[in-house]
């Protein structure tokens, strides 16, 4: 398992979406299970996951929310999804009246064909 990207309180104000999340050394990967965990701040919050420019999530909120606390995976597990090789993204978009922030987790688990 790699952890690809993370990040504790990515804040974004009303009406932005983030940059892409995922760069550098883990951008491409290869064949596996890709999950993604996600803690927002409040309800609003919007996720949207690529593999290859194709939708694995589009703009799904994320389900799970608290102002205090620590991200858990048992309960913050957006996303579990077989993937191909290639490239990942990931971002996020804040559609709500005000700033709110998201903790995040995306792992990927090489798998053989």
């Amino acid at each position: 398992m790699v952890v690809v990207a993370s990040k504790m309180a990515l804040s974004l104000t009303t009406g932005l979406t983030s940059a892409d999340q995922v760069s550098g050394t883990y951008q491409f990967v290869p064949i596996g299970i890709l999950r993604v965990y996600a803690l927002g701040s409040a309800t609003g919050m919007l996720i949207t996951v690529l593999n290859n420019g194709l939708s694995l999530v589009n703009a799904q909120a994320v389900p799970y929310f608290a102002t205090t606390g620590t991200m858990k995976r048992a309960d913050h597990l957006v996303l579990e999804q077989a993937v191909n090789a290639g490239r990942l993204e990931c971002y996020f978009t804040n559609p709500t009246g005000g700033t709110l922030t998201v903790d995040f987790i995306i792992e990927h688990i090489a798998t053989k064909k």
